[in-house]
């Protein structure tokens, strides 16, 4: 518990010492020393409540709890919620992509200039890119419960949200790719991407922000066969997603330009997926002792182990 000092009184109203001073009928060193003290002396604190008009329990209420209760007062609790989380799920894919375009940038800049990239340090750069996606659903989930009034699940869920939606955008991208090498003209590959990667940046965010807003309406709602339907369909999607994404990128190289460690994670990371889903629908329910497994370690690994079996790998060759 804290209560209101006089320095603390001096800084609100914005009061001179030597001012206080006089009003109090005391040498300005002896009031210096008083406002060192972490309470107001109780006849200093009667002369400064009928000076002031102040209320009574203006010198011993708790301040921190009251500026605890100001704050809680002050969150929202927006009228239209599926907005206001496709906005906020808007910003918060925006500046993952911004940070994850920085880390990545090394590479980009060797690749332009024609030197040669180990496989292992572009690998290694997107271990550390997807890492930084991962712990971003921490930010997202906080902001949240800091910014409104809503809780539910919101907490539950922070490694769900990138993992989930990542999985729920990755098709599109890859059908970018494929786009690209066969329907486009296939001698000009390089030019294809680059005229695609505009249009396919502004589908895979505005696609992400609508996913991330329809899990965390989910997640803020009660218990009950609505949310689960929500998360079935939420799963399914992402499921449905990461089975094209590696389709369109095996027909993209004609089912053999990819390397068997590229299959191999590609297969790994559905059945994990699988897992993730099955945790989220089926394991809260019946071991929900085990929730700690289901929201935070399955995606977790989910989400880093194939990337490190390919750095692995990258490595090894």
């Amino acid at each position: 518990m804290a209560t209101r000092t006089l320095q603390k009184f001096r800084a609100e109203h914005e009061i001179w010492r030597k001012d206080l001073a006089k009003i109090l009928e005391m040498p300005e060193e002896e009031l210096e020393q008083l406002e060192t003290m972490d309470k107001v002396p109780p006849e200093i604190a009667q002369k400064l409540i009928a000076a002031y008009t102040l209320p009574a329990d203006y010198f011993t209420v708790d301040v921190d709890a009251a500026a605890a209760e100001a704050r809680e007062a002050q969150k929202l609790e927006p009228a239209a919620p599926f907005r206001y989380f496709f906005v906020v799920a808007l910003v918060w894919h925006l500046l993952v992509q911004v940070v994850n375009a920085l880390v990545l940038i090394p590479t980009s800049i060797f690749a332009a200039l024609d030197f040669t990239v180990a496989p292992f340090f572009n690998n290694l750069e997107s271990l550390c890119a997807t890492v930084i996606t991962l712990v971003s659903g921490i930010y997202l989930s906080s902001y949240i419960r800091k910014k409104t009034k809503y809780r539910g699940d919101i907490i539950n869920y922070e490694f769900l949200y990138p993992y989930l939606s990542g999985m729920a955008i990755s098709c599109l991208s890859s059908f970018s790719t494929l786009f690209a090498a066969k329907i486009l003209d296939p001698a000009n590959y390089f030019m294809n991407e680059m005229i695609l990667s505009v249009p396919t940046f502004i589908v895979t965010l505005l696609a992400g922000a609508w996913f991330t807003a329809t899990h965390l309406q989910a997640a803020v709602m009660e218990p009950g066969k609505k949310k689960d339907k929500t998360l079935l369909v939420l799963c399914c999607v992402a499921l449905a997603s990461r089975i094209l994404a590696g389709l369109f990128i095996s027909i993209a190289n004609d089912f053999t330009g990819q390397s068997f460690w590229y299959y191999f994670n590609t297969v790994l990371s559905v059945l994990l997926l699988a897992a993730v889903a099955a945790g989220i629908l089926l394991g809260s329910k019946k071991k929900p002792q085990l929730n700690k497994v289901w929201f935070t370690a399955l995606p977790v690994v989910a989400m880093i182990l194939p990337q490190c079996i390919s750095m692995i790998a990258a490595f090894a060759a």
